[in-house]
């Protein structure tokens, strides 16, 4: 039991910021001991700067990696901590960052694949950007939102749709290939989960208007936009299927179809929360985890949250607790908080109804408890409202 409220208690008061996204690289501090696929992600370009030694690249950030940040911290007039902030992965993801060796400047010559990494990358994603395929900030890193650009322009363009970017798909980039259409109109391109490009910017814009989207247009096509869709299409008597397809297309761009009453109900995304949150039930707990590799208990709330419903909410178990409507009694997707090892707020997890709540904690990961258990019930301190 000592054990179980230890964990608890880091996972209250750990200070680390959300999870970062190919978009918006250089938001997430990486330090030793973090396990996180953006270590790897960071390995690698150490690895092609000629800064990290190791013979493979890995989720873990250990002594080796720190040591090659390190370096090349030193070698581009940066504090030599060894911690990655914002400064370091400019330096890194830009175009400043110096290698430990001179080589010759990159040409679009490679074929680039998820996982690649270099100024290649980086070109390969300015020029898709160019032809309007490419919504995010170019990085050196080849992730999904690259492959899924690449898979747009290739469909565009009648290539061979793989999302790897041989010879074919550069000739075509560097001379006339096809750009998406800029228009403030949903395009005829039928959209579906794990798309991007302006076409859904375009879906994601107009959604917001009419109300059925409670997040930024970010051109990527995910579960939040998904639910919107279905939503939209459900109110205007659409196969509620979440794919954009030419009859969605034709509502959309309507001025007579239904606008979401007050927005998506909170009912709905409360329901569309739990269902979220419960899809990581056996999810390990992970000491600063925010990630589906491995949770705390508020990077799961933050993660499932802000996936889930498109809310944010602060990182730590204090802070959650500081924010947010008080409610007498929790409804489903409210958060119930709880005092483990001193006063105040030190573990949180989401109420679902019928006296249960589902949360990450040390002892079996992400599942589900009851407020009436006799751990829970004697430090239970309230619920707060974020939905």
């Amino acid at each position: 039991m000592k054990k179980l409220i230890y964990s608890i208690a880091l996972c209250g008061s750990l200070t680390v910021v959300p999870t970062i996204s190919e978009a918006a690289l250089g938001d997430m501090t990486l330090r030793q001991g973090m396990n996180h696929p953006d270590v790897k992600a960071l390995q690698n370009v150490l690895k092609q700067k000629g800064h990290f030694s190791g013979n493979t690249t890995t989720n873990h950030f250990g002594s080796i990696t720190r040591s090659a940040v390190i370096n090349f911290q030193r070698a581009n007039g940066l504090s030599a901590d060894g911690v990655v902030g914002p400064n370091t992965y400019r330096a890194l993801l830009g175009n400043s960052g110096q290698a430990s060796t001179t080589s010759s400047s990159a040409t679009l010559s490679r074929t680039l694949r998820v996982g690649s990494t270099g100024a290649d990358v980086q070109k390969l994603q300015q020029l898709l950007k160019n032809k309007g395929h490419f919504s995010g900030n170019t990085t050196q890193y080849f992730g999904s939102i690259t492959k899924s650009a690449v898979m747009n322009f290739q469909r565009a363009n009648g290539l061979s749709v793989d999302g790897i970017a041989g010879p074919a798909t550069f000739r075509a980039l560097q001379g006339g290939g096809t750009s998406s259409a800029p228009s403030t109109s949903v395009s005829s391109t039928t959209l579906r989960l794990g798309m991007s490009g302006s076409a859904v910017t375009s879906v994601q814009k107009v959604l917001i208007n009419k109300g059925y989207l409670k997040a930024s247009a970010t051109g990527y096509f995910g579960s939040l936009t998904r639910t919107a869709v279905i939503n939209f299409q459900r109110a205007n008597g659409l196969s509620a299927d979440g794919v954009v397809g030419p009859a969605t297309q034709r509502a959309l761009n309507s001025n007579t179809s239904q606008s979401a009453v007050g927005g998506v109900s909170t009912v709905s995304s409360a329901s569309q929360l739990i269902s979220y949150g419960k899809r990581f039930m056996g999810t390990p707990y992970v000491w600063g985890g925010s990630a589906p590799g491995g949770f705390d208990c508020s990077g799961f709330l933050n993660y499932v949250y802000r996936n889930g419903a498109g809310v944010s909410i602060p990182r730590t178990v204090a802070q959650i607790y500081q924010q947010g409507t008080r409610v007498s009694s929790p409804q489903v997707g409210d958060i119930v908080f709880f005092e483990t090892y001193q006063p105040g707020a030190s573990h949180a997890g989401i109420y679902i109804g019928n006296g249960q709540f589902l949360h990450s904690s040390s002892s079996k990961g992400v599942g589900i408890d009851s407020l009436s258990n006799s751990y829970w019930s004697k430090r239970y301190l309230g619920a707060k409202r974020y939905l």
